[in-house]
């Protein structure tokens, strides 16, 4: 496998951007599922290319598989962006990025400390290569543009319908569409196994479903799935995606009166989540004590790295679970430290931390 680590072995990326410059950057988030026969080859062109000199101000991750490219990156110069979008575009295999949706968000260009180019065998695990976002299904697949989204959500039947959350449960909890099942997730490849449940599928089976992730790109996988891998009389009416994903509902709506969407959206750099509404979930809520809070931050259980709520007041202190705890205390002065499935790594206690009057969970 071709790549370039982000972090040291053992680590994980930070949540929270301490930086004094003056916030002047651009990050860029696209995706694009299109059949590519050398992914590698791809990948060394992106790193060779890097390793030049050339867009040395681009930093980000870039994810190339035989299905696509998935690619969030930052420059401190707009230009610098569009040099390096234009550098992609360049590349015989991947022409067809022109007239992609880049979804650009003024940010701080340190949000990325290098730029990982990976080769992996999809662009978000889901543990089906082989399935195609492109397969015919009897059962109606459309994208909605933000403005569709919205005006749908507004109009659905509750009865007949469900809007449903693909993302993992510590990126739901921080922000998401009122209303929506949150499905109790760590990884996007949980997202099946969850499904198989019974309580899980009663919010899917023959039912118009809309589905909505940060960017759009792990809709695309569940939808097909939803659509062609559920047994026959456990598949939804239709599948409704948000085109774009919350980040482009959010350059529509992000801070208007009527928005729809509550909270923030949780990024995968080191801004942790971008505010898109003052009104935070009853889901945002701090793991310490329970007060009402949107600051993202890591267990501190040794060798875990659970996403939690901490708010100012408990800090970088609180633990995902009490046997995270046990097993960090049991650990002092042990060099060699292999840690132990906890209580966070099972549905039920996610499903715990999302279970709110506002958003429903199966």
């Amino acid at each position: 496998m071709l790549a370039r680590r982000r972090t040291p072995r053992g680590e994980s990326d930070p949540l929270r951007l301490a930086c004094a410059c003056d916030n002047s950057g651009t990050v860029v988030l696209f995706y694009k599922y299109v059949a590519l026969s050398d992914p590698v080859s791809t990948a060394r062109k992106i790193l060779d290319e890097s390793a030049k000199g050339a867009h040395s101000s681009v930093k980000g991750k870039i994810r190339i598989a035989r299905e696509g490219i998935n690619a969030t990156f930052a420059a401190s110069k707009k230009d610098d962006v569009e040099a390096f979008i234009e550098f992609l575009e360049s590349l015989p295999e991947l022409t067809c990025l022109r007239g992609t949706d880049y979804k650009r968000e003024p940010a701080c260009s340190h949000a990325f400390g290098t730029l990982s180019v990976r080769v992996t065998e999809e662009l978000c695990p889901f543990g089906e290569p082989d399935l195609s976002t492109t397969v015919d299904s009897e059962i109606e697949i459309t994208s909605l543009t933000p403005s569709e989204w919205d005006a749908a959500l507004r109009e659905r039947n509750d009865e007949e319908s469900t809007v449903l959350d693909v993302r993992n449960f510590y990126e739901s909890r921080v922000g998401h569409f009122d209303g929506s099942v949150l499905a109790p997730i760590r990884r996007f490849s949980q997202l099946k196994e969850w499904l198989a449940r019974d309580d899980a599928l009663d919010n899917v089976a023959g039912r118009d479903v809309y589905i909505f992730c940060t960017g759009g790109v792990r809709c695309e996988k569940a939808a097909t799935y939803l659509c062609s891998k559920l047994p026959a009389d456990r598949r939804p009416r239709s599948v409704r995606k948000l085109e774009g994903g919350i980040v482009a509902y959010a350059r529509d709506f992000a801070s208007s009166e009527d928005c729809l969407f509550k909270g923030s959206n949780y990024v995968f750099d080191a801004r942790g989540s971008v505010s898109v509404s003052d009104d935070l979930p009853s889901t945002s809520r701090c793991d310490g004590c329970d007060e009402q809070s949107g600051r993202l931050s890591k267990c501190v259980g040794r060798n875990c790295h659970v996403v939690l709520i901490a708010c100012e007041t408990c800090g970088d202190t609180v633990y995902c679970c009490e046997s995270c705890r046990e097993q960090t205390e049991r650990a002092v002065g042990i060099e060699k430290f292999k840690r132990r499935s906890c209580e966070c790594d099972c549905f039920e206690s996610r499903i715990r931390r999302c279970r709110t009057s506002e958003a429903q969970i199966a």
